[in-house]
Protein backbone atom coordinates (compact mmCIF):
# COMPACT_ATOMS: atom_id res chain seq x y z
CA UNK A 1 0.00 0.00 0.00
CA UNK A 2 0.90 3.49 -0.82
CA UNK A 3 0.83 6.04 2.62
CA UNK A 4 1.18 9.10 1.76
CA UNK A 5 -1.13 12.13 1.07
CA UNK A 6 -2.17 11.16 -2.66
CA UNK A 7 -4.22 13.89 -4.48
CA UNK A 8 -5.48 13.14 -8.36
CA UNK A 9 -6.13 16.30 -10.12
CA UNK A 10 -8.61 15.85 -12.59
CA UNK A 11 -11.10 17.61 -14.32
CA UNK A 12 -13.83 14.97 -14.39
CA UNK A 13 -16.23 16.10 -12.23
CA UNK A 14 -18.76 15.12 -9.37
CA UNK A 15 -21.76 16.44 -8.73
CA UNK A 16 -23.41 17.10 -4.88
CA UNK A 17 -26.65 16.70 -3.49
CA UNK A 18 -28.72 18.46 -1.15
CA UNK A 19 -28.55 16.08 1.45
CA UNK A 20 -24.26 16.20 0.75
CA UNK A 21 -23.98 12.71 -1.43
CA UNK A 22 -21.66 12.50 -4.08
CA UNK A 23 -22.40 11.04 -7.57
CA UNK A 24 -20.03 10.20 -10.80
CA UNK A 25 -20.14 8.92 -13.99
CA UNK A 26 -19.93 4.72 -13.20
CA UNK A 27 -16.70 4.10 -15.20
CA UNK A 28 -15.19 6.69 -13.26
CA UNK A 29 -16.35 5.39 -9.99
CA UNK A 30 -15.25 2.02 -11.43
CA UNK A 31 -11.55 3.85 -11.60
CA UNK A 32 -11.77 5.02 -8.49
CA UNK A 33 -12.36 2.00 -6.52
CA UNK A 34 -9.48 0.59 -7.72
CA UNK A 35 -6.94 3.56 -6.82
CA UNK A 36 -8.33 2.59 -3.40
CA UNK A 37 -6.61 -0.69 -3.84
CA UNK A 38 -3.50 0.14 -3.44
CA UNK A 39 -3.78 4.15 -1.84
CA UNK A 40 -4.59 4.86 1.92
CA UNK A 41 -4.54 8.06 1.73
CA UNK A 42 -6.45 9.39 -1.08
CA UNK A 43 -7.53 12.51 -1.96
CA UNK A 44 -9.26 14.09 -5.04
CA UNK A 45 -9.33 17.62 -6.58
CA UNK A 46 -11.80 17.84 -9.27
CA UNK A 47 -14.60 19.99 -10.30
CA UNK A 48 -17.75 19.93 -7.72
CA UNK A 49 -21.11 20.72 -9.23
CA UNK A 50 -24.04 21.73 -6.72
CA UNK A 51 -27.62 19.96 -7.81
CA UNK A 52 -30.58 20.13 -6.82
CA UNK A 53 -33.03 17.95 -9.00
CA UNK A 54 -32.38 14.09 -8.45
CA UNK A 55 -33.20 13.91 -12.48
CA UNK A 56 -29.50 15.43 -12.69
CA UNK A 57 -28.14 12.65 -10.95
CA UNK A 58 -30.28 9.59 -12.56
CA UNK A 59 -27.89 6.87 -14.02
CA UNK A 60 -24.91 8.05 -11.82
CA UNK A 61 -23.26 5.89 -8.78
CA UNK A 62 -23.40 7.15 -5.09
CA UNK A 63 -19.34 7.02 -4.42
CA UNK A 64 -20.16 8.62 -0.82
CA UNK A 65 -19.07 5.71 0.82
CA UNK A 66 -15.92 5.59 -0.87
CA UNK A 67 -12.80 6.18 1.36
CA UNK A 68 -11.89 9.38 -0.14
CA UNK A 69 -10.02 11.89 2.37
CA UNK A 70 -10.62 15.24 0.99
CA UNK A 71 -12.41 16.48 -2.07
CA UNK A 72 -10.78 19.90 -2.85
CA UNK A 73 -13.70 21.82 -5.26
CA UNK A 74 -12.84 23.24 -8.40
CA UNK A 75 -15.36 25.57 -10.69
CA UNK A 76 -16.41 23.79 -13.30
CA UNK A 77 -15.23 25.61 -16.54
CA UNK A 78 -18.10 25.61 -19.28
CA UNK A 79 -17.52 28.09 -21.74
CA UNK A 80 -14.81 30.56 -22.45
CA UNK A 81 -16.73 33.07 -19.96
CA UNK A 82 -16.40 30.41 -16.92
CA UNK A 83 -12.48 29.72 -17.77
CA UNK A 84 -11.69 33.09 -17.62
CA UNK A 85 -13.84 34.14 -14.08
CA UNK A 86 -12.91 30.75 -12.62
CA UNK A 87 -8.67 30.15 -13.45
CA UNK A 88 -7.82 32.33 -10.66
CA UNK A 89 -10.10 30.71 -7.88
CA UNK A 90 -9.49 27.34 -9.50
CA UNK A 91 -5.70 28.60 -9.20
CA UNK A 92 -6.22 29.04 -5.66
CA UNK A 93 -7.58 25.70 -4.78
CA UNK A 94 -5.10 24.11 -6.69
CA UNK A 95 -2.64 25.51 -4.68
CA UNK A 96 -4.31 24.78 -1.68
CA UNK A 97 -3.77 20.59 -2.67
CA UNK A 98 -0.45 20.87 -3.61
CA UNK A 99 0.31 22.21 -0.25
CA UNK A 100 -1.31 19.26 1.41
CA UNK A 101 0.17 17.03 -1.33
CA UNK A 102 2.78 14.39 -0.58
CA UNK A 103 2.39 12.75 -4.36
CA UNK A 104 0.48 14.52 -6.96
CA UNK A 105 -1.43 12.38 -10.21
CA UNK A 106 -2.50 14.49 -13.13
CA UNK A 107 -3.09 14.11 -16.76
CA UNK A 108 -2.26 15.77 -19.93
CA UNK A 109 -6.28 15.88 -20.76
CA UNK A 110 -8.92 18.11 -19.72
CA UNK A 111 -10.80 21.46 -20.71
CA UNK A 112 -10.17 24.04 -21.22
CA UNK A 113 -6.36 22.60 -20.24
CA UNK A 114 -4.84 19.98 -18.24
CA UNK A 115 -4.46 20.78 -14.61
CA UNK A 116 -1.46 19.53 -14.95
CA UNK A 117 -0.22 23.00 -16.30
CA UNK A 118 -1.24 24.51 -12.81
CA UNK A 119 0.99 22.51 -11.35
CA UNK A 120 3.75 23.24 -13.66
CA UNK A 121 3.76 26.92 -12.44
CA UNK A 122 3.35 25.40 -8.65
CA UNK A 123 6.46 22.75 -8.71
CA UNK A 124 8.86 25.09 -7.91
CA UNK A 125 7.51 25.70 -4.97
CA UNK A 126 6.11 22.70 -2.86
CA UNK A 127 7.87 19.24 -2.32
CA UNK A 128 5.34 17.14 -3.61
CA UNK A 129 6.43 14.19 -6.03
CA UNK A 130 4.57 14.43 -9.05
CA UNK A 131 2.89 11.87 -11.26
CA UNK A 132 1.95 12.47 -14.91
CA UNK A 133 0.12 10.21 -17.08
CA UNK A 134 -0.30 10.81 -20.36
CA UNK A 135 -3.59 9.15 -22.25
CA UNK A 136 -4.67 11.34 -24.82
CA UNK A 137 -4.12 13.78 -27.59
CA UNK A 138 -7.20 15.31 -28.64
CA UNK A 139 -5.35 18.96 -29.16
CA UNK A 140 -2.43 16.90 -31.35
CA UNK A 141 -2.55 17.98 -35.28
CA UNK A 142 -3.55 15.19 -37.66
CA UNK A 143 -1.68 14.11 -40.61
CA UNK A 144 -3.06 15.73 -43.68
CA UNK A 145 -6.06 17.70 -41.11
CA UNK A 146 -6.36 21.78 -42.31
CA UNK A 147 -4.84 23.26 -39.97
CA UNK A 148 -6.56 26.90 -38.30
CA UNK A 149 -5.40 29.53 -36.52
CA UNK A 150 -6.77 27.72 -33.37
CA UNK A 151 -5.31 24.29 -33.89
CA UNK A 152 -2.20 25.55 -34.63
CA UNK A 153 -2.06 27.69 -31.10
CA UNK A 154 -3.50 24.51 -29.13
CA UNK A 155 -0.92 21.84 -30.59
CA UNK A 156 2.14 23.82 -30.52
CA UNK A 157 1.44 25.45 -26.79
CA UNK A 158 -0.18 22.01 -25.52
CA UNK A 159 3.00 20.05 -26.72
CA UNK A 160 4.95 22.72 -25.17
CA UNK A 161 3.54 23.17 -21.85
CA UNK A 162 3.19 19.03 -21.82
CA UNK A 163 6.53 18.61 -22.13
CA UNK A 164 7.80 20.73 -19.62
CA UNK A 165 5.58 18.86 -17.49
CA UNK A 166 6.66 15.54 -18.76
CA UNK A 167 10.16 16.65 -17.79
CA UNK A 168 9.76 17.75 -14.42
CA UNK A 169 7.04 14.73 -13.32
CA UNK A 170 8.75 12.16 -10.54
CA UNK A 171 7.00 9.35 -12.85
CA UNK A 172 5.24 9.04 -16.15
CA UNK A 173 2.93 6.84 -17.31
CA UNK A 174 2.16 7.00 -21.05
CA UNK A 175 -0.28 4.44 -23.08
CA UNK A 176 1.48 4.50 -26.05
CA UNK A 177 5.21 4.14 -27.01
CA UNK A 178 4.37 7.51 -28.99
CA UNK A 179 3.72 9.55 -26.01
CA UNK A 180 6.97 8.85 -24.60
CA UNK A 181 8.85 9.42 -28.01
CA UNK A 182 6.84 12.56 -28.31
CA UNK A 183 7.11 14.29 -25.03
CA UNK A 184 10.46 12.55 -23.84
CA UNK A 185 13.80 12.21 -24.75
CA UNK A 186 15.30 9.46 -22.37
CA UNK A 187 13.47 6.48 -20.78
CA UNK A 188 13.88 7.28 -17.15
CA UNK A 189 11.08 6.63 -14.98
CA UNK A 190 8.66 5.32 -16.99
CA UNK A 191 5.34 3.15 -17.67
CA UNK A 192 3.99 2.10 -20.98
CA UNK A 193 -0.03 1.12 -19.78
CA UNK A 194 -1.97 0.57 -22.25
CA UNK A 195 -5.91 2.02 -21.46
CA UNK A 196 -8.26 -1.01 -21.03
CA UNK A 197 -11.55 -0.62 -19.27
CA UNK A 198 -12.20 -4.98 -19.79
CA UNK A 199 -12.44 -7.27 -16.59
CA UNK A 200 -12.57 -10.97 -16.06
CA UNK A 201 -15.92 -11.34 -16.11
CA UNK A 202 -16.30 -9.78 -19.51
CA UNK A 203 -13.66 -11.70 -21.62
CA UNK A 204 -15.65 -14.88 -23.18
CA UNK A 205 -13.99 -18.46 -22.80
CA UNK A 206 -12.79 -19.78 -25.99
CA UNK A 207 -15.66 -22.96 -26.25
CA UNK A 208 -17.70 -19.84 -26.34
CA UNK A 209 -16.35 -18.37 -29.19
CA UNK A 210 -15.75 -21.89 -31.03
CA UNK A 211 -19.95 -22.36 -30.55
CA UNK A 212 -20.55 -18.75 -31.64
CA UNK A 213 -18.18 -18.79 -34.75
CA UNK A 214 -20.30 -21.65 -35.85
CA UNK A 215 -23.29 -20.24 -35.45
CA UNK A 216 -22.42 -17.32 -37.91
CA UNK A 217 -20.45 -20.04 -40.34
CA UNK A 218 -21.74 -19.76 -43.79
CA UNK A 219 -24.14 -16.37 -42.84
CA UNK A 220 -23.02 -13.08 -43.95
CA UNK A 221 -20.99 -11.42 -41.93
CA UNK A 222 -21.38 -9.16 -39.40
CA UNK A 223 -19.81 -5.75 -39.03
CA UNK A 224 -19.83 -3.53 -36.42
CA UNK A 225 -18.75 0.45 -36.14
CA UNK A 226 -19.26 1.35 -32.53
CA UNK A 227 -17.97 5.28 -32.32
CA UNK A 228 -18.06 8.00 -31.15
CA UNK A 229 -19.96 9.49 -33.89
CA UNK A 230 -17.77 12.39 -35.22
CA UNK A 231 -14.25 13.71 -37.56
CA UNK A 232 -11.81 12.31 -35.72
CA UNK A 233 -13.48 8.82 -35.37
CA UNK A 234 -13.06 8.23 -38.88
CA UNK A 235 -16.54 8.12 -39.49
CA UNK A 236 -16.87 9.81 -43.20
CA UNK A 237 -13.87 6.78 -44.31
CA UNK A 238 -16.72 4.48 -43.14
CA UNK A 239 -19.25 6.38 -45.00
CA UNK A 240 -17.44 6.77 -48.71
CA UNK A 241 -15.81 3.02 -47.77
CA UNK A 242 -19.33 1.24 -47.66
CA UNK A 243 -20.22 3.29 -51.02
CA UNK A 244 -17.34 1.80 -52.49
CA UNK A 245 -17.87 -1.35 -51.07
CA UNK A 246 -21.20 -1.37 -52.41
CA UNK A 247 -20.34 -1.52 -56.20
CA UNK A 248 -17.72 -4.23 -55.72
CA UNK A 249 -19.39 -7.08 -53.69
CA UNK A 250 -22.23 -9.65 -55.17
CA UNK A 251 -23.00 -11.02 -51.72
CA UNK A 252 -24.71 -9.72 -48.82
CA UNK A 253 -22.73 -7.85 -46.26
CA UNK A 254 -24.31 -6.63 -43.06
CA UNK A 255 -22.68 -3.34 -41.41
CA UNK A 256 -23.95 -1.65 -38.09
CA UNK A 257 -23.14 2.19 -37.54
CA UNK A 258 -23.21 2.50 -33.65
CA UNK A 259 -22.73 5.78 -31.94
CA UNK A 260 -23.86 9.17 -30.78
CA UNK A 261 -22.43 12.47 -31.58
CA UNK A 262 -22.16 15.54 -33.91
CA UNK A 263 -22.38 13.25 -37.16
CA UNK A 264 -25.18 10.79 -35.63
CA UNK A 265 -28.23 12.56 -37.65
CA UNK A 266 -25.26 12.00 -41.14
CA UNK A 267 -25.45 8.37 -39.83
CA UNK A 268 -28.66 7.81 -39.56
CA UNK A 269 -29.50 9.53 -42.68
CA UNK A 270 -27.12 7.20 -44.84
CA UNK A 271 -28.31 4.03 -43.25
CA UNK A 272 -31.65 4.98 -44.68
CA UNK A 273 -30.27 4.77 -48.29
CA UNK A 274 -30.14 1.59 -50.82
CA UNK A 275 -26.67 -0.09 -51.05
CA UNK A 276 -27.16 -3.14 -52.72
CA UNK A 277 -25.84 -6.12 -51.24
CA UNK A 278 -24.16 -4.06 -48.50
CA UNK A 279 -26.95 -3.47 -45.81
CA UNK A 280 -26.40 -0.85 -43.41
CA UNK A 281 -28.44 0.12 -39.99
CA UNK A 282 -28.16 2.49 -37.15
CA UNK A 283 -28.14 1.61 -34.07
CA UNK A 284 -28.26 3.84 -31.18
CA UNK A 285 -24.89 3.29 -28.42
CA UNK A 286 -25.93 1.57 -25.44
CA UNK A 287 -24.41 1.99 -21.82
CA UNK A 288 -20.81 0.65 -21.03
CA UNK A 289 -20.51 -2.96 -19.46
CA UNK A 290 -22.36 -5.96 -19.30
CA UNK A 291 -24.93 -5.10 -22.60
CA UNK A 292 -22.33 -3.28 -24.45
CA UNK A 293 -19.96 -6.62 -24.69
CA UNK A 294 -23.48 -8.83 -25.09
CA UNK A 295 -23.86 -6.51 -28.59
CA UNK A 296 -20.12 -6.78 -29.29
CA UNK A 297 -20.64 -10.45 -29.21
CA UNK A 298 -23.11 -10.55 -32.00
CA UNK A 299 -20.79 -9.59 -34.39
CA UNK A 300 -17.59 -11.10 -36.48
CA UNK A 301 -15.90 -7.74 -36.86
CA UNK A 302 -15.05 -4.51 -35.56
CA UNK A 303 -14.05 -1.47 -37.21
CA UNK A 304 -12.21 1.07 -35.51
CA UNK A 305 -11.19 4.24 -38.18
CA UNK A 306 -10.07 6.58 -35.90
CA UNK A 307 -7.85 9.22 -37.20
CA UNK A 308 -5.67 10.96 -34.30
CA UNK A 309 -3.35 9.49 -32.31
CA UNK A 310 -5.11 8.13 -29.31
CA UNK A 311 -5.21 4.74 -28.06
CA UNK A 312 -8.70 3.28 -28.59
CA UNK A 313 -10.17 1.04 -25.51
CA UNK A 314 -12.62 -0.22 -28.07
CA UNK A 315 -9.87 -2.36 -29.40
CA UNK A 316 -9.76 -4.52 -25.90
CA UNK A 317 -13.46 -4.54 -25.63
CA UNK A 318 -13.58 -5.97 -29.20
CA UNK A 319 -10.58 -9.21 -28.12
CA UNK A 320 -12.40 -9.72 -24.92
CA UNK A 321 -15.14 -11.28 -27.23
CA UNK A 322 -13.27 -12.86 -29.86
CA UNK A 323 -14.17 -10.46 -32.64
CA UNK A 324 -11.81 -9.68 -35.74
CA UNK A 325 -10.60 -5.83 -35.46
CA UNK A 326 -10.22 -3.88 -38.74
CA UNK A 327 -8.15 -0.81 -37.44
CA UNK A 328 -6.56 2.69 -38.87
CA UNK A 329 -2.76 2.18 -38.57
CA UNK A 330 -2.69 5.49 -36.19
CA UNK A 331 0.48 4.99 -33.47
CA UNK A 332 -2.33 4.42 -30.59
CA UNK A 333 -3.43 1.39 -32.42
CA UNK A 334 -0.02 -0.25 -33.84
CA UNK A 335 1.56 -0.24 -30.76
CA UNK A 336 -1.11 -2.38 -28.78
CA UNK A 337 -1.88 -4.96 -31.90
CA UNK A 338 0.05 -7.41 -33.95
CA UNK A 339 -1.15 -6.87 -38.27
CA UNK A 340 -2.78 -9.55 -39.70
CA UNK A 341 -2.24 -12.23 -36.49
CA UNK A 342 -4.77 -10.38 -34.26
CA UNK A 343 -5.93 -6.92 -36.22
CA UNK A 344 -6.36 -6.20 -40.15
CA UNK A 345 -4.66 -2.52 -40.66
CA UNK A 346 -5.56 -0.45 -43.25
CA UNK A 347 -4.52 2.93 -43.76
CA UNK A 348 -5.54 6.05 -41.79
CA UNK A 349 -7.83 8.34 -43.39
CA UNK A 350 -7.82 5.99 -46.69
CA UNK A 351 -11.36 4.65 -47.56
CA UNK A 352 -10.26 2.89 -50.15
CA UNK A 353 -7.52 0.98 -48.21
CA UNK A 354 -10.25 -0.23 -45.71
CA UNK A 355 -12.30 -1.33 -48.59
CA UNK A 356 -9.22 -3.77 -49.41
CA UNK A 357 -9.52 -5.46 -45.89
CA UNK A 358 -13.50 -5.50 -46.33
CA UNK A 359 -13.36 -7.22 -49.50
CA UNK A 360 -10.76 -9.82 -48.16
CA UNK A 361 -12.29 -11.08 -45.17
CA UNK A 362 -15.60 -11.54 -47.67
CA UNK A 363 -13.19 -13.59 -49.87
CA UNK A 364 -11.47 -15.37 -46.61
CA UNK A 365 -14.13 -15.96 -43.80
CA UNK A 366 -11.92 -18.23 -42.28
CA UNK A 367 -9.06 -15.85 -41.67
CA UNK A 368 -11.72 -14.29 -39.80
CA UNK A 369 -11.96 -17.48 -37.00
CA UNK A 370 -8.52 -17.11 -36.81
CA UNK A 371 -8.18 -13.40 -36.34
CA UNK A 372 -10.67 -13.69 -33.43
CA UNK A 373 -8.72 -16.82 -31.81
CA UNK A 374 -5.43 -14.76 -31.61
CA UNK A 375 -7.55 -11.69 -30.51
CA UNK A 376 -9.50 -13.89 -27.45
CA UNK A 377 -5.77 -14.87 -26.80
CA UNK A 378 -4.25 -10.87 -26.58
CA UNK A 379 -6.53 -9.49 -24.31
CA UNK A 380 -5.79 -12.39 -21.38
CA UNK A 381 -3.71 -10.56 -19.27
CA UNK A 382 -5.01 -6.57 -20.73
CA UNK A 383 -7.81 -6.27 -18.13
CA UNK A 384 -8.58 -2.82 -16.19
CA UNK A 385 -7.58 -4.06 -12.85
CA UNK A 386 -3.83 -5.42 -14.01
CA UNK A 387 -3.33 -1.80 -15.62
CA UNK A 388 -3.98 -0.51 -11.97
CA UNK A 389 -1.77 -3.69 -10.30
CA UNK A 390 1.00 -2.65 -13.49
CA UNK A 391 0.82 0.83 -11.95
CA UNK A 392 0.82 0.23 -8.47
CA UNK A 393 4.08 -1.76 -9.06
CA UNK A 394 5.29 0.74 -10.89
CA UNK A 395 5.05 3.73 -8.60
CA UNK A 396 6.55 1.89 -5.41
CA UNK A 397 9.20 1.20 -7.50
CA UNK A 398 9.83 4.63 -8.53
CA UNK A 399 8.36 6.80 -5.74
CA UNK A 400 9.64 7.03 -2.03
CA UNK A 401 5.93 5.73 -0.76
Amino acid sequence: MINKKYVLFTRIPILKSQNGKVYTLSLWAKDLKLHLNYLVNFNLCCPVVKVNDELEIAGLEDITGLNVRNIFALKKDAGLFSVIKNFFPNFFTVIKACRFSEIAHSGGAGWAFPLSFYLLVLRPFFKFQWIIVIESSFWMLRKNEKITIRKFFDHHLHSMLLKKCVKSADARIFTQTFYKTYFLKNNDRTLIAPATWVDDEHIIDSEALTNRMAIHKGKPIEILFPARLEENKGVHIVLDAIKMLSAQVTEPINITIMGAGPLANKCKEFANRNYGYVHVTFREPVEYGKVFFEVLAQYDVILVANLAEEQPRIIYDAFSQGCTVIASDTSGIVDITVNERNVLLFKRGDAKSLVNRLVEIMRNPNSVVKLGQEALTSVKKKTHIQMHLDREQFLKSILKC
